[in-house]
């Protein structure tokens, strides 16, 4: 699953109530409904949920149209549908709907205690350091400040040291510390000034603060108070609308091909979701019987997430060849096909699929990020190269010349440029 950029959710949620008046002619995606009857005003509409879809596009640059794409837009869905539920809902209470959020989210004192009491332990794994820092090139000149810093102070070491200046970091919890620098932030010294040495660089720090979280006091000082608190308001307001929404019989209309990710945008129980859509995707011999791509992919991801590969082992066959035969020939899909049909043809198509990934990768100078997968991908070329199956040897040797061309091997890039010159009706770019 794709992973939704934070800052970029919240830019895209500011945009929500602006967009929504703006496609009443256009296709509805989905609508609340009350007792059957379309709750007015909660209609989403396609080009809006488009254009916010084309923002996450823009900064992800690409989405498996199988398994990211229904995701991302079913997780805007999901966002629109909120907004129009909240607006439906402080509209019955008179509210606007920024007094209706302010209203259902408010946390007190009380509630950040009580939660501080049931976790007090695994908030004190979240203690952190404020900490102002220089970093020398040589270990002479940071002994030198350092020894500098434990006479004079550590400002007034920076003050008059020439081309000296020092750079902080507030907040930084130790979870999230390489390390290498665990020990010298967050042991037990004497001193607040430490220094520690490094094969990039060497390092004079000045610990302003450290903060265990060992009392309540403590976690209203630190950075997670408030990260909590926005938590707790979050769950007491989706609470509340969740409650509001069964005691007025409020339900989404939309899809099935929409209903089912948004199940998964939602979190719901993965067996629930294969027992409620499983009749709409398989027959009794557990045949597929839709020719909705997104609604089996749907599937596919509900029969992974409850780990039921193999008591649904037959459907998720199914499931997987029929989007093969629909023409769905991905990496998504090859990947996981591997795991029954391990035949020439299907290797094949993978590795096709991992060379043009790995292709952009290379082209980024991002090897060592990806080398064992170059391996497998050349080792497994490699081997098909050598089939007795003419299409399926020379489409190997291909993108093993794509391949070595890209990472420079010059003699085994001309080696297979070579050989398929021999084959006068078989043709290919050669960038």
């Amino acid at each position: 699953m794709v992973k939704i950029s934070q800052v970029l959710y919240f830019i895209v949620l500011m945009g929500l109530i602006a967009v929504t008046s703006l496609f009443g002619e256009s296709k509805t995606v989905a609508y609340l409904e009350k007792n059957g009857e379309v709750i007015e005003g909660t209609q989403v509409y396609e080009e809006e949920l488009m254009e916010v879809y084309e923002h996450y596009l823009a900064y992800y640059e690409s989405f498996d149209e199988l398994f990211e794409e229904p995701y991302v837009k079913a997780y805007i869905l999901n966002d629109f549908l909120r907004e129009r539920a909240i607006g439906h809902l402080a509209n019955l209470e008179k509210l606007s709907s920024d007094q209706f959020v302010e209203k259902y989210s408010f946390v007190t004192e009380d509630d950040m205690k009580k939660y501080y009491t049931d976790n007090r332990k695994q908030l004190m794994e979240e203690e952190y350091v404020d900490i102002d820092y220089v970093v020398f090139e040589t270990q002479e000149e940071a002994q030198k400040f350092y020894e500098k810093a434990l006479k004079e102070g550590f400002q007034k070491a920076i003050e008059s040291t020439e081309d000296v200046q020092s750079d902080s970091y507030d907040g930084l919890k130790k979870s999230e510390t390489n390390e290498l620098f665990l020990d010298v932030l967050f042991g037990k010294y004497e001193n607040n000034i430490r220094i520690q040495y490094t094969e990039k660089g060497n390092y004079v720090f000045f610990v302003r603060n450290h903060n265990d979280l060992s009392t309540f006091e403590k976690f209203k000082s630190s950075p997670s108070y408030s990260e909590v608190a926005d938590k707790i308001g979050k769950e007491k307001l989706n609470s509340y609308i969740n409650s509001k929404i069964e005691s007025e019989n409020i339900k989404v209309n939309t899809s099935d091909a929409y209903l089912i990710w948004l199940d998964l945008v939602n979190g719901k129980d993965p067996k629930k979701i294969l027992n409620e859509y499983s009749p709409k995707v398989f027959s009794n011999n557990k045949a597929v019987i839709t020719n909705n791509s997104w609604l089996i992919a749907g599937i596919v991801t509900a029969i992974e997430d409850s780990k039921s590969n193999e008591g649904f082992k037959a459907e998720y066959q199914s499931a997987l060849s029929k989007l093969y035969d629909m023409g769905y020939k991905t990496f998504s899909v090859l990947s996981r096909m591997r795991q029954f049909d391990n035949s020439e043809r299907t290797r094949l198509e993978y590795n096709v699929e991992l060379s043009k990934i790995l292709l952009k990768y290379i082209e980024q100078q991002k090897i060592m990020d990806i080398l064992q997968y170059i391996y497998n991908n050349l080792s497994e070329l490699e081997e098909l190269s050598n089939s007795s199956n003419k299409d399926i040897r020379l489409k190997a040797m291909e993108y093993l010349y794509y391949m070595y061309k890209a990472l420079e091997d010059d003699h085994a890039e001309e080696y297979y440029n070579n050989i398929i010159k021999e084959q006068p009706n078989y043709k290919f770019e050669r960038n």
